[in-house]
């Protein structure tokens, strides 16, 4: 089960923002992001194992984001598997800055939660779990795994090259790297979507860990896959989105769309 719980925060989403900026211009770029709720369904082994929910709200110029996955099929549902991840914080300069996370998952009534609180100014982060208290420098800028969700779109968004991340978890810093793959087009339950496909580079590695990010819908991510070549294989599916309070209409699938494209105009 390490796959479906231990590792929600990739599972559930590789664990998919607005600017604060000054007063003068909020206005104008808090309109580069909106906020969403994402619906996700959760597969294991080309089985319906649970769902998974993410939105991104805000309040004044506070942000949040909350990811909550649960077991409802299979293993996963008697076990009573639960994962929320939660993250406030705020949008400098196109860039978002968490300032406390927190992470609690369940599974056969057996609690694992940690905390972690962003001190920007001192450059440090400090981690509670449990009665475990430790403190870590975040050396060129850390995030916990929904605020590295967001820093992905914007980079994807701004088309930059560089994919490098620094990851917080329960002790320690993580450095993880993502390569972009070639565009294609992805059958969903929204219709036929252009995506771009980012991959986690690991070297002498069976594991594996794929986000297909969608242009049109904010670069928000709509698949995920992450498992072991030789072991189990996960998928998260999107299922609905809703954008600004505007749910996105589902568009026809691929099928539909390629022959709509094959076939010729009729003349005039």
């Amino acid at each position: 089960m390490e796959p479906l719980l231990t590792r929600t925060k990739i599972t559930f989403t590789i664990r998919l923002a607005t600017l604060l900026a000054a007063s003068a211009c909020a206005s104008t770029l808090f309109a580069d992001w909106q906020p969403y709720e994402a619906r996700y369904a959760l597969y294991r082994n080309g089985k319906l194992a649970g769902k998974v929910e993410i939105s991104l709200t805000r309040e004044g110029d506070s942000w949040t984001i909350r990811s909550e996955g649960s077991g409802t099929h299979g293993l996963a549902r008697i076990l009573r598997a639960k994962d929320i991840e939660n993250v406030v914080g705020r949008f400098e300069n196109g860039k978002f800055f968490p300032e406390h996370y927190t992470s609690h998952t369940r599974v056969a009534g057996i609690d694992n939660e940690w905390s972690a609180d962003f001190d920007w100014t001192a450059n440090v982060v400090e981690i509670v779990d449990g009665k475990n208290h430790l403190s870590l420098n975040m050396g060129p800028g850390a995030l916990d795994a929904l605020s590295l969700k967001l820093e992905m779109q914007r980079r994807l968004r701004d088309q930059e090259t560089g994919l490098n991340f620094f990851l917080v978890d329960e002790d320690e810093i993580k450095d993880q790297d993502f390569q972009m793959l070639q565009s294609e087009r992805l059958e969903t339950s929204l219709g036929c979507l252009d995506t771009v496909p980012v991959e986690r580079v690991r070297k002498n590695s069976t594991r594996y860990t794929r986000g297909w990010h969608a242009p049109d819908l904010e670069f928000i991510t709509v698949r995920v896959e992450h498992g072991k070549t030789d072991g189990d294989h996960m998928e998260m599916r999107i299922t609905e989105l809703v954008i600004d309070g505007k749910a996105v209409d589902p568009q026809p699938g691929c099928a539909a769309l390629q022959i709509s494209q094959e076939t010729p105009r009729n003349k005039p």
